[in-house]
Formats: C-alpha cells, sequence, structure tokens
C-alpha cells in the first residue's frame, strides 16, 4: 500500500543547508509536508536535482565506513559454443541459443555477487487484530517506531529478532516519501540487515503508470523515480568526512524488486496467461532492474552494492518461454517445477534481452553474474524444496547464481494442532545447508539464505489460506503504547499490544524452537497475556477453514 490519493506532488523544493546550516533529511521532510499538505499535485519529487540536494543534508548519525575494495567483477558469461568445453564442437551461440535455449554443456553461470550465507526472519509487524486494511504498511517510517523501536513503552521487536540469533530482516511495505533512517540506523546497531523492497505501487497501482499491467510492459521509467526517492529516503548516505561519496546504508543486504511478479503482473486484466506465455513479466522484471540501476548511477554510488532480486512463488510454469522453448532440468522440462520456469526466464532475458523485446540502458548481464540473486517463497518443507527446486537446479547452468527462500514455514507444520518438533528438525535441516557447496545431501544447489515465515501473527489477512498459522509470535492483551499519528497514516494511531510466544496445543513454543536451531534465546513474555477473546476467535475460524 503506498501513497494515499490525497498526497502532494512536485513539492517546492527545501534547501539543503540556510545560513551556514545543514538540514537534516527529517526536517526537509517535514517542511515539504507542510508546504505540500493542501495541494493535490504533490507526490515524489522526482528530479535528480531533488534527489541529490537531499542526499547532501542526510546526517551521519552512525560513523559510514570507508568503502571496501570491490570484489573482482565476474568474468562476462559467453554465449559462443567454442567457449564452454562441453559445447565446443557445435558452431554458434549454446548459451543461450538464438532460440533462447541454455543447452545442457553450456557451463555453470558464475557470479561474484556480494551476498554472504544468512538466516532470515520476515517481519511485518501490523498493529491490528482483526480483519483490516491500513492506510500504510511501511513499518520502516519513524509512525512505527514505537513497534521496532528501543526504550520507555516501545516493544523492540529489533531486539528480540536479533536476540533469537537472526542476522536478517525481510521487510515488505515502502513508502518512498518516507525516511527509513531511524529504522536501518537501529538494525545496523544491532548487528542486523535488511532485505528491502519495493511496494507494488509503480507496478500495478499507480494510476499514472501501472507499467505491468499494458503494453509496452516497461517499468524502466517508474523503477528509476521510485528508487531514486528511495535512496534518498534512507538506503543511502553521505560520509562527508571521507570525499563525501554516496554509499549505501551498511544495514541494506538486497533489494527485493518485485513480490511473486507472475501472480500480480496482468494482460487485458488478467495475471498468468499471456503475461506468462508471451514474456510480458519477464519484460517488466528486465525494465525494472535497469531503471534501478539507472537510478544508482544517477547518484554515482561508491562502495560495496547489495544485489538485486525478484522473490517467485512456488508454483509451476508449463507456459513460461524458457519451458517452452525446450529448456530441461535433467530431463524435465524447466517449468514443470516450482519457480524454476520463472528463473530461467529471467536469465534468458538478462543474457539475451532480446529474446523478450527490451533494449537495456545497462549490461544486464554483468548485473546477473554481480548483483543478482534468485529468489522463491515456499509454504512447504525442505524434501519438497529439495524435490522441486534445489535438486533440479544443481545440474543446470543457473546452479552458480545466489538462491535464496524469501519465505520458509510449511502451513502444515504451523497448525495449533502440529508437532513442534517437526518444524523444528525441518528448520535445522534447512539451516544447515546454508553457506555450504550443496544441499539435500549433496544432491542439490547450494542455498545461500532462509528467511522464516513470520514473526508475527498476520490478523488482518484473515483465516483464508492459513494466513493467520505462520506468525511465531501473537499479539497478547497489554497495550504497551500507541504509533504515532501521521499523514501516511490518515492522522491515525493504533495500539501497540505486548508481544507473546505463540504456541500450539502442547504448549510448545515455534519462537523457543526457532532460537534453539540459531543458538539465541527468546525474551521472556510471562508479563503479556494471552487474549483469550481473540485467540478464541482465530481458533474458531481455523477449524472453519
Amino acid at each position: 500500500i503506498f501513497p494515499t490519493p490525497n498526497s502532494a506532488r512536485h513539492c517546492p523544493a527545501i534547501p539543503a543547508m540556510v545560513m551556514g546550516e545543514i538540514r537534516t533529511a527529517e526536517t526537509i521532510q517535514e517542511q515539504r509536508r507542510q508546504q505540500c499538505q493542501m495541494s493535490t499535485l504533490c507526490v515524489l519529487g522526482s528530479s535528480v536535482l531533488t534527489t541529490l540536494i537531499i542526499m547532501l543534508a542526510f546526517p551521519a548519525k552512525v560513523v559510514v565506513p570507508a568503502s571496501e575494495p570491490a570484489k573482482p567483477a565476474a568474468k562476462p558469461y559467453p554465449a559462443a559454443c567454442s567457449a564452454h568445453t562441453n559445447c565446443a564442437d557445435q558452431q554458434g551461440d549454446c548459451c543461450p541459443t538464438n532460440a533462447g535455449i541454455l543447452m545442457g554443456c553450456c557451463s555453470q553461470i558464475n557470479a561474484e555477487t556480494n551476498l554472504s550465507p544468512f538466516h532470515g526472519m520476515c517481519y511485518a509487524p501490523t498493529p491490528a487484530k482483526n480483519v483490516t486494511t491500513l492506510p500504510t504498511d511501511d513499518y520502516m517510517a519513524k509512525w512505527a517506531q514505537p513497534l521496532w523501536g528501543a526504550g520507555g513503552s516501545n516493544r523492540d521487536d529489533l531486539n528480540a529478532i536479533r536476540q533469537m540469533g537472526f542476522r536478517v530482516l525481510r521487510v515488505y511495505g515502502n513508502d518512498p516519501r518516507l525516511s527509513h533512517v531511524g529504522f536501518l540506523n537501529r538494525c545496523k546497531a544491532l548487528g542486523l540487515k535488511v532485505v528491502v523492497a519495493f511496494s507494488d505501487w509503480p507496478y500495478t497501482q499507480d494510476p499514472d503508470g501501472m507499467c505491468a499491467t499494458a503494453p509496452p510492459y516497461s517499468c524502466f521509467a517508474e523503477v528509476r523515480q521510485q528508487f531514486s526517492a528511495m535512496l534518498a529516503n534512507g538506503f543511502v548516505w553521505r560520509d562527508m568526512k571521507n570525499g563525501g561519496e554516496a554509499q549505501y546504508h551498511p544495514a541494506i543486504e538486497a533489494i527485493i524488486l518485485i513480490n511473486e511478479p507472475e501472480l500480480k503482473i496482468t494482460y487485458q486484466g488478467q495475471i498468468a496467461k499471456e503475461s506468462l506465455s508471451k514474456g510480458y513479466y519477464t519484460k517488466v522484471l528486465l525494465s525494472a532492474l535497469d531503471g534501478a540501476l539507472s537510478a544508482e548511477s544517477d547518484l554515482k554510488l561508491a562502495g560495496p552494492k547489495p544485489p538485486f532480486t525478484v522473490v517467485h512463488s512456488f508454483s509451476t510454469c508449463e507456459s513460461c518461454i524458457s519451458s517452452v522453448a525446450g529448456n530441461k532440468a535433467g530431463e524435465v522440462p524447466v517449468g514443470n517445477h516450482a519457480a524454476l520456469g520463472f528463473f530461467y526466464d529471467f536469465v534468458l532475458g538478462a543474457l539475451k534481452p532480446e529474446l523478450f523485446d527490451y533494449k537495456p540502458q545497462h549490461d544486464l548481464k554483468e548485473a546477473l553474474q554481480n548483483r543478482w540473486a534468485l529468489g522463491f517463497n515456499t509454504q512447504d518443507t525442505s524434501d519438497v524444496i529439495c524435490s522441486q527446486v534445489l535438486e533440479p537446479l544443481k545440474d543446470t547452468p543457473l546452479s552458480g547464481l545466489p538462491i535464496w527462500a524469501g519465505e520458509y514455514k510449511a502451513w502444515y507444520q504451523s497448525m495449533p494442532e502440529s508437532k513442534v518438533k517437526d518444524f523444528k528438525q525441518d528448520f535445522a535441516t534447512v539451516t544447515s545447508w546454508l553457506g555450504q557447496s550443496g544441499s539435500c545431501d549433496g544432491k542439490g544447489a547450494p542455498i545461500t539464505g532462509v528467511s522464516l515465515f513470520e514473526f508475527q501473527v498476520s490478523y488482518f489477512k484473515g483465516p483464508g489460506d492459513h494466513q493467520m498459522t505462520f506468525g511465531i509470535y501473537e499479539l497478547g492483551s497489554t497495550q504497551l503504547g500507541s504509533t504515532a499519528k501521521a499523514e501516511e497514516t490518515k492522522w491515525q494511531d493504533f495500539p501497540v499490544w505486548c508481544r507473546r510466544q505463540r504456541r500450539n496445543n502442547d504448549g510448545d513454543s515455534w519462537a523457543q524452537a526457532a532460537a534453539e536451531v540459531m543458538g539465541g534465546t527468546v525474551l521472556d513474555d510471562s508479563k503479556c497475556p494471552k487474549d483469550a477473546e481473540n485467540a478464541a476467535v482465530a481458533e474458531e475460524l481455523a477449524v472453519q477453514v
């Protein structure tokens, strides 16, 4: 959920320095809102000049480390058959062919992506115990600080996650108008890193854009504009003590361009079908990456750069262009395996953009090899992940690229009657693969990261499709305080309830099990009484489902 309809567009610029006083990003943001509050024309302030002015005003709240030496770039992956040992007896291009096939003789795609093995937690702490829609879902913004901040009546979710042993957060909502400096600084102080994400706004919701819903299916301009604002509002800062170079905030681990695009990108109002079979969704992804790279170039970013990723659903795609063209994992078409058809479509597009009728402004092959991670969500256990994704992927050229599970937790290990020990054993299995040369007892491709789904019960989604069964924490009956009233919340505040471990019918805690796997601890929740009324409603709804 992105800007409200009355958001302003083209606000007057506020100077970053007046009478020698450097203004903070928060001060500039507040003054711009005050000037624009009465205008219906105000929204992102899209000019690169405005972005650069805001960038110069960033406060040095945390010492920015000196630029690390850049990793050597991966050697460009060659298309010619002659460059691949097992294809050397063939002529022309094999990797891929002009028909869009990565032949079985192709070597593994070599990658130098800056991504270390990690255990993550999916974090979306919606302050509601009922089915509802909030005006915003950007919980990195200052209005939500009582949920994740430290001290006073703040609930300090971030510290709880770090104490459990997790190193990375995956977050969802993102309003580019809002500052995320405080959230990222808090994560940095705790030793947490963050996988940030684009909202769906530029793709399917912006009434002036919706670039993923109709031809030409190019999201270059929309993503470039949105990402420029995201960078300006906390994702990038300048260290004036080291030459004023613009660098990524050190708490950022990776950037999700879009979540499950195959379930959102439409053709004539319908998902799947032509949007998949004609490759329109892939063109959206290629152009989005291209636009994001342009936003980076506009700011001349220095230092290490986090990878981009797209997180796909755990779905097959027999109509995907890569599968129809004849790409196979072993003897099976890639589209017959969960997520593999989507992976192959994007990789083919990055290697040969003309296959998807796209002319990039940047070298997408270089980005694939140095700035990309394959991603998938799953509600299944390790054995299914092995059979559907990691084992089929192992002997394909794509096995050299980093891959991560953006959401992991089996719904059938998350029900009140489920045995927590089964979840614990499976989670331990998945985490044991991270950083290893393979997975699935040596039969699967390496996996770089996994993000446990999810920290808090998503009451706001309702019980359909088991959506209220995944959270390892639930909200109790004691109100600690309230979130801040802000324009983005339509000047509403929301209760901040205490947090307690969610337990099964035997009294066993999923949070405790996860912490034990991670070698961490869970914080005491004895002072957070169970919300009996809410629990009864949730249980009744679960039975109905």
